[in-house]
């Protein structure tokens, strides 16, 4: 079976429509199943044998994300893996403190990975942090001089990549290294496929009043009817103050949750110990509140990875949440995924799925 078989039995459930920017990047992920099975062997993979990997960026909503897991699905690939980059970069600076004082910490990971994985994933594969980008380069050339094979989305194009950020001559390097190892394709889709779907439940409750307030609390009494008494979780070894706390479920006044010292680590224990999340008082993000809205774009890009039903409410909604600052690009992604998670075909389609660990 070829991977264009998966795609057109997908078509057929109603999963996806059809769509011919999507073939051509079908086509090309077959190309890289193909050339990872005619070099599948361990003399060859030791030799370091040659595979163009896959960059694939564009606009929001247009299936990139979908038709890298088809393919990572597919792929009878045995050593392989599949990270959301960000998550992956946390992992990465988790094992540089074990390592500390140790010669050559990037490239000890890198030999580390590269012992069981021969084919590399990423999802939203996009640098903001300036200790992420410092690090890349010698990473990204550690990794794939072990003949690791990349496959990244990306809503940005390699070129643009940490465009504007600090000491960004030193990230070059890593953008002419995925170009050197990878195909690069444009999925320019314009139409966003998140958008349109039937809403499952009132996911997004807008604006912030006494009765939106007291609907809220009700949907989590319904769906956490035991909730206990607590007022704070331990994550991460610290305090996060919670309005509710149940079994399957969990709530957060937006200023506790996305705002410092949150980061993703803590997004991350979240997202394994809780099914549902509520996110309450989400204000109207500002062009100043530059760490409140990465922080949120964090957040969201987690609990969707992760299948997390979440449920909000925001002061206005959801396309005017954040229309002017420094993420504004970056945000859409997030704005195109609040919408999908109130959808019913996101909560049919996400049973919680399963990110490796380093």
């Amino acid at each position: 079976m070829k991977l264009v078989d998966k795609y057109d039995a997908a078509i057929a459930e109603g999963d996806v429509v059809d769509n011919q920017l999507q073939r051509e990047v079908i086509a090309e992920l077959q190309r890289v199943a193909d050339d990872l099975s005619a070099t599948d062997h361990w003399f060859s993979w030791m030799r370091r044998t040659s595979v163009d990997g896959l960059y694939l960026y564009g606009p929001v909503g247009g299936g990139k994300t979908y038709l890298v897991d088809l393919f990572y699905q597919y792929v009878p690939e045995k050593y392989k893996s599949r990270f959301h980059f960000h998550h992956f970069m946390q992992q990465v600076d988790t094992q540089l403190r074990s390592l500390q004082g140790q010669k050559d910490p990037l490239r000890r990971i890198a030999a580390k990975l590269a012992k069981t994985t021969r084919l590399l994933c990423f999802d939203e594969f996009l640098v903001f942090d300036v200790a992420d980008a410092m690090i890349l380069s010698e990473l990204l050339q550690a990794i794939l001089s072990h003949g690791v094979i990349l496959v990244a989305t990306s809503n940005t194009k390699p070129d643009d990549l940490y465009l504007g950020g600090v000491q960004r001559d030193r990230f070059l390097p890593a953008i002419e290294l995925i170009k050197q190892h990878c195909n690069v394709i444009n999925l320019a889709e314009k139409f966003d496929y998140r958008l349109g779907r039937t809403p499952s439940r009132e996911a997004y409750l807008s604006p912030l009043t006494q009765a939106i307030a007291q609907k809220l609390s009700m949907e989590f009494d319904t769906i956490s009817p035991k909730a206990r008494d607590v007022k704070e979780l331990n994550i991460q070894h610290r305090s996060i103050p919670c309005v509710k706390c149940g079994e399957h479920a969990v709530w957060f006044k937006f200023d506790d949750i996305c705002n410092l010292p949150r980061s993703q680590l803590d997004y991350l224990e979240i997202a394994e110990r809780f099914d549902t999340v509520f996110i309450s008082e989400i204000p109207i993000l500002k062009a100043e509140h530059t760490v409140r809205a990465i922080l949120l774009i964090h957040f969201v890009d987690v609990m969707y990875d992760r299948g997390i039903q979440l449920i909000v409410s925001a002061a206005a909604p959801v396309d005017k949440l954040y229309v002017k600052g420094a993420y504004y690009n970056e945000f859409q992604r997030t704005l195109s995924r609040l919408q999908e998670m109130q959808s019913e075909d996101y909560v049919k389609r996400h049973q919680r799925r399963q990110v490796t660990s380093l």
